[in-house]
């Protein structure tokens, strides 16, 4: 049996409210998935006025309608709604995915139609992010975002409906170097009759949307040309509608041309009125004049032994496989071929059985249900194997926490070779939470959670850990249950509205640097967040009594953007001071400093980047971070071997002389070692 996942199906509409066939399909997916033994659960919104059957032999997952639509769909077309009820909705369906990703945990999610529940691809986004592989059903001839938004996650597997909308999508400018066709097919077994329905004349059946685009009006006109011919034949026009007017005037049509008698409207048919439907009638014509991403009534026809006569348009094509052999294609929106077509079947008995038993023969063996799931389990598979690989990790003890580390961090090599490596922060952080037991510490490139773990091991406080990089967020996450109370803001610090690229962040031996990210027009985009914003969304946090931030290279930019904010909380500030990363890092590291001057801060410890204390400084001679610079360019540019390559600092306002003179003091007393 297929390795069972944990599969989460994200959906604007699900069934019993459906527009057409999309729906329809993703559902017949879920339940069939949920029927082989997969856990599966449903997201889509909440749309009574679209409701109609969809029976099944397999019973519904669990299905939660609690996204909100930002926009409908009417006779008009489809909308979207005014602006303040689309940011509602938005921030509401970013919120309820994030409540569900932390309590449902999918291996994998399979997205359907996604229009009006997300902005862009941030849904996607924010999946991928959480190294949630996603296999998009596509079967519309666009996306739901734009080209650039395309997710380019490896995570991320478009599939297709047809192979026309892979090569629409490719006309608008999409990607589809990786995109897979996948014929959604039927139910076929549901539909299949073994004895073909009776051909002693034309029982004809059309079964859709009765609308303009759907060209049930070429269907009528073709009929009447039939009548005109002497033709005997019965029509059945089944399906709902967008539009009642164009209804009324297919029936005064008929009624106009003496057809009353000869064609019927039953209106929207079940599945299992559907399946009656096709045991009385020998033909069904799909005359769309809209380019069909694909058309499965198609092959629920056949499988039913119709014998399929299409326009052929878009998708739907691909169906037949030759026209005359498996079906017949007659021209897009010409009656005179349609109905050449209907009237050839009666003149040669023995051809038109033909015709129908190859058609029901590839419905049964290309188009099944069956067959597509068979193809999307094994690229749940792939896709869940391959986020395996790339998120391998071991165990490791920090504090009183086993926590998880991606298996090429170097965190436990590290500290295995620096005894102090990454330790000050925990010594620090228990003073400050003696001194202010109720207050809280936020972790500012919180990677996987290590700092979280060693705040928490001294005291119970919360934390909120901020972490852009994906790379590491699915570790945070996992290792966040564990250490309890910490939340997570997954972004990263900076400008509010600024977009870096998840593809360019560099991440080497567990340390991610985002410098190149912003200048990267490649990858999947987002926007950074301010400081401000981050606290605005984590009230409790606004009076943490200890920062730390740690962000290869930005530390000294957030310090001099969050200046403001920093002065009224005046927490004890832990901080990287690296000039690594960026070619003005040492006046930008100096303003820094300046900025913590200005706002209060007296008093600095500094350690080099093996953990080892260095040196205290106060605000009288903070020149000597001048001397500190020289120092770490001089081993990176001159010595050619740095032995040093950044420093950690450790500032505290007046307020916290006593704290300073404590952890000082503890560093500077060695009456505990002993000489070798």
């Amino acid at each position: 049996m297929t390795k069972t996942l944990k599969i989460l199906v994200l959906t604007n509409l699900y069934p019993p409210q459906v527009l057409g066939g999309y729906e329809r399909s993703i559902a017949d997916f879920a339940r069939l998935l949920q029927h082989r033994g997969h856990t599966v659960l449903v997201l889509t919104s909440d749309t009574p006025q679209f409701s109609a059957s969809h029976v099944s032999l397999y019973p519904d997952p669990p299905v939660d309608r609690c996204l909100s639509l930002m926009g409908g769909w009417s006779s008009e077309g489809a909308s979207w709604f005014d602006h303040q009820r689309v940011v509602s909705a938005r921030q509401q369906n970013q919120a309820v995915l994030k409540h569900h990703l932390d309590h449902f945990q999918p291996d994998v999610c399979l997205a359907g139609n996604l229009r009006f529940v997300q902005m862009e691809a941030e849904s996607l986004a924010l999946l991928l992010s959480r190294h949630v592989p996603v296999v998009h059903y596509l079967m519309n001839a666009q996306a739901d975002y734009s080209p650039q938004h395309t997710p380019q996650s490896p995570l991320y597997q478009p599939i297709t409906c047809s192979d026309w909308v892979t090569a629409s999508l490719q006309t608008l400018g999409y990607s589809t170097a990786t995109t897979q066709t996948i014929y959604p097919g039927a139910d076929v077994d549901a539909f299949y009759q073994a004895e073909l329905p009776p051909r002693d004349r034309l029982r004809i059946a059309y079964a859709s949307l009765v609308t303009a685009y759907k060209g049930a009006d070429v269907l009528v006109e073709a009929l009447s040309l039939l009548h005109a011919a002497g033709i005997e034949f019965t029509a059945t026009i089944a399906g709902g509608t967008f539009q009642p007017e164009f209804v009324e005037a297919l029936k005064q049509f008929v009624e106009s041309e003496g057809l009353q008698e000869s064609v019927h409207f039953p209106g929207a048919l079940s599945r299992q009125e559907l399946i009656q439907l096709y045991k009385t009638h020998n033909v069904l014509v799909f005359p769309s004049r809209f380019e069909e991403p694909f058309g499965i009534s198609q092959i629920e026809a056949m499988a039913a032994g119709l014998t399929l006569v299409t326009s052929g348009t878009g998708g739907a094509k691909e169906i037949i496989a030759e026209s005359g052999t498996d079906g017949l294609i007659f021209e897009s929106e010409n009656p005179f071929d349609l109905a050449d077509s209907l009237s050839s079947l009666p003149t040669d008995l023995a051809r038109w059985e033909a015709i129908t038993r190859t058609g029901q023969q590839r419905a049964m063996s290309e188009f099944s249900q069956a067959k597509a799931v068979d193809k999307l389990e094994a690229i749940f598979i792939e896709l869940v194997n391959l986020k395996s690989a790339k998120l391998a990790t071991k165990r490791y003890k920090i504090g009183c926490y086993s926590i998880l580390l991606p298996i090429d961090h170097r965190l436990d090599h590290y500290q295995a070779t620096w005894h102090r490596y990454d330790t000050a922060l925990g010594y620090i952080s228990q003073a400050v939470f003696d001194k202010y037991p109720q207050s809280s510490a936020i972790d500012i490139g919180a990677n996987v959670g290590d700092s979280a773990a060693l705040i928490r091991s001294g005291r119970a406080v919360p934390v909120l850990c901020v972490e852009g990089s994906p790379e590491f967020v699915e570790c945070l996450r996992r290792n966040a249950l564990q250490i309890g109370d910490v939340e997570i803001d997954e972004c990263f610090v900076g400008t509010d509205g600024e977009i870096i690229n998840f593809d360019s962040t560099l991440n080497h031996g567990g340390t991610a640097s985002i410098v190149n990210a912003l200048t990267s027009s490649k990858g999947e985009r987002v926007a950074m967040k301010s400081l401000n914003t981050i606290i605005q969304d984590h009230s409790r946090f606004k009076d943490a009594k200890l920062l730390k931030i740690d962000t290869d290279g930005f530390d000294f930019s957030i310090i001099n953007a969050s200046a403001d904010i920093i002065s009224a909380s005046r927490p004890v500030l832990y901080f990287e001071y690296d000039l690594t990363f960026k070619p003005n890092a040492e006046a930008e590291a100096i303003e820094a400093i300046k900025t913590l001057l200005k706002i209060g801060y007296e008093h600095f410890l500094i350690y080099d980047n093996f953990g080892n204390y260095l040196i205290s400084l106060s605000n009288r001679d903070h020149e000597k971070f001048v001397d500190l610079n020289s120092y770490l360019i001089s081993n990176r540019r001159r010595s050619g071997t740095p032995a040093v390559y950044y420093f950690d600092v450790c500032a505290f306002t007046n307020d916290d002389s006593d704290l300073f003179e404590t952890i000082r003091n503890r560093e500077t007393d060695h009456s505990d070692l002993v000489d070798a």
